[in-house]
């Protein structure tokens, strides 16, 4: 593959672990390889009944499942997952796709859906797809949490000017008092004021 066809961000991949499950010897060979040489971790099974320990074992940030495996299909263990529990991305392959089985994919909570044979990067697309997923609902988490540490709904920021504003909000909210919010348009007012109910003057040029 040539690099310029190397999603942008796949630099960073090091810190995912990816779960591969396919009992085509050949493709499970060639995407441990290729993904092994982009991921942090990327371990290989032939049958749900080998991916299961693994999964038992580590928490994969992605699943590469092939649907159609001996003994328990993979949409069958992608729904049993989900029924666990587990909510990290997986990605289905299939060589024999019809609508009812895309259906069914989509029911059991597949991220996204490949038709064999596909290309790498076709492969490396529906990652960076996951991973991007999954670094935005990190972010939500940590945006979240510096919120409730504010106590301050909406007010975001660490800084010494916005810790002492939110103080300053929570100080005031309880008393009676009537409090003017002012200042020039776009510098949160519309945060602030139903952050502890606080009245709020209108935007001024």
């Amino acid at each position: 593959m040539n690099p310029s066809e190397i999603p942008t961000g796949e630099a960073s991949w090091r810190e995912y672990s990816v779960l591969v499950v396919d009992d085509e010897p050949g493709m499970l060979s060639f995407l441990q390889r290729a993904l092994g040489q982009r991921c942090g971790r990327v371990d290989g099974a032939g049958s749900v009944e080998q991916a299961a320990p693994l999964l038992g074992r580590r928490l994969y940030d992605l699943i590469v499942l092939d649907i159609a495996l001996p003994g328990r299909s993979g949409i069958d263990w992608l729904h049993e997952l989900r029924d666990e529990g587990y909510a990290g991305d997986v990605v289905l392959m299939t060589a024999y796709a019809d609508l009812d089985t895309a259906i069914d994919a989509l029911r059991a909570g597949a991220a996204d859906f490949l038709l064999k044979p596909f290309s790498l990067a076709q492969m490396l697309n529906a990652m960076q797809r996951c991973f991007e997923r999954s670094r935005l609902v990190r972010e939500n988490f940590v945006l979240r949490r510096e919120l409730g540490a504010l106590d301050v709904e909406g007010m975001v920021g660490q800084s010494a000017a916005m810790r002492d504003v939110c103080d300053r909000l929570k100080r005031i909210a309880p008393t009676p008092a009537t409090v003017l919010l002012s200042g020039e348009s776009g510098t949160g007012k519309e945060v602030a004021a139903p952050a502890r109910r606080l009245p709020r003057a209108p935007c001024t040029p």
